[in-house]
């Protein structure tokens, strides 16, 4: 089968929604679809908004994120991004539309908060372990192989602008925006909501989602989340609940990964050594800014049990939760406070 999209087809759903209102509550319009595309299934619900003005916005996002996906691919040619890689690869620069600029300048800046555990500009590395394909299944890259990338080590920040004209300082660098194109995807969803005039939504991509209103604005329901157990992908470990604006995002090591001669690899690469993050399984954030939220999950990933409330505080996340190995678990204190573990050590 042909891959189409990024790397989200195998991933579990990492977050959980309950979709179903509270027999108490009053009955409100409600417009549901399901489309798929990044090789995953998305789900758009919108609350209170008439028929046909929330179909029409469905559609829209549709075309969107077809389009996003086309654009943003980081392997595959004609895109956006394909021609920005290509042109550092000949280190030639090239011109790019305004949009793109602020998305990379972000991703620079939340790069560089992360210390840059998130680095967007390691594509390179991703498809040494093998994950710029669909068939994942090693070997590992050699250690020589390793440390001569390390010895150049590109990243985002090799990136620089002259007006619209990208230009690299490493011809090394290859941009691979999965560790946060879903979450500006979703930001772009919500903003063409919001734009539309609609309130109550909710856009879940493959499990992670961005959240406007209320599940039922008659009486302020609160749309009730549940972060999914990583040993036990169809029970949920956690819960909360989300009224308002905001993004919950998770990244886990048990979503896409090989197995090679017993041990297991996962696809969130830690730059700095060359290796994937081993530390922690399941990384959930919630922020107002979905772009964010995916950026943090990773870079708190590759943090791991020792580094990751330094990372959090340097890139303003207040609130995550985190479950190791031994499904002990790790959470800000403003998580805590809003978070109903189902089961789990409690750290």
């Amino acid at each position: 089968m042909k891959f189409n999209g990024f790397p989200f087809k195998h991933f579990a759903i990492a977050v959980l929604a309950f979709w179903g209102l509270t027999a108490c509550s009053p009955p409100t319009q409600t417009v549901q679809e399901v489309f798929y595309v990044f090789g995953t299934e998305v789900r758009v619900e919108i609350v209170d908004a008439p028929q046909a003005k929330a179909e029409h916005a469905i559609q829209g996002i549709e075309a969107t994120f077809q389009q996003f996906n086309q654009d943003w691919h980081a392997w595959e040619k004609g895109g956006i991004l394909g021609n920005i890689n290509d042109a550092i690869a000949a280190r030639q620069p090239i011109t790019i539309a305004d949009s793109v600029k602020r998305f990379i300048l972000k991703s620079q800046t939340l790069a560089a908060e992360s210390d840059y555990l998130f680095d967007p500009g390691i594509g390179q590395l991703i498809e040494l372990w093998g994950f710029h394909s669909e068939d994942w299944h090693g070997p590992p890259p050699s250690e020589e192989t390793l440390q001569a990338w390390l010895k150049s080590r590109p990243s985002i920040r090799d990136i620089y602008f002259k007006g619209n004209t990208l230009y690299s300082r490493n011809s090394n660098v290859r941009l691979d925006f999965g560790g946060n194109a879903k979450g500006l995807a979703l930001d772009l969803a919500i903003e063409s909501l919001l734009h539309a005039g609609i309130e109550n939504a909710i856009v879940n991509i493959g499990g992670d989602m961005r959240i406007i209103g209320s599940k039922n604005p008659e009486n302020h329901q609160a749309w009730r989340i549940g972060i999914q157990d990583p040993d036990h992908p169809k029970t949920a470990l956690a819960s909360l609940q989300i009224n308002g604006d905001e993004s919950i995002v998770t990244s886990g090591t048990y979503q896409r990964y090989f197995t090679w001669k017993g041990k297991r690899y996962s696809h969130i690469i830690n730059p700095n050594t060359g290796y994937p993050a081993d530390h922690f399984i399941s990384v959930t954030v919630v922020h107002p800014d979905a772009t964010t939220a995916d950026a943090a999950a990773t870079a708190l990933m590759i943090a791991g049990p020792s580094g990751w409330e330094k990372i959090a505080r340097q890139m303003g996340i207040t609130e995550a939760f985190m479950v190791d190995g031994n499904r002990q678990t790790y959470a800000t204190p403003t998580m805590k406070k809003r978070l109903h573990l189902l089961d789990a050590k409690n750290s």
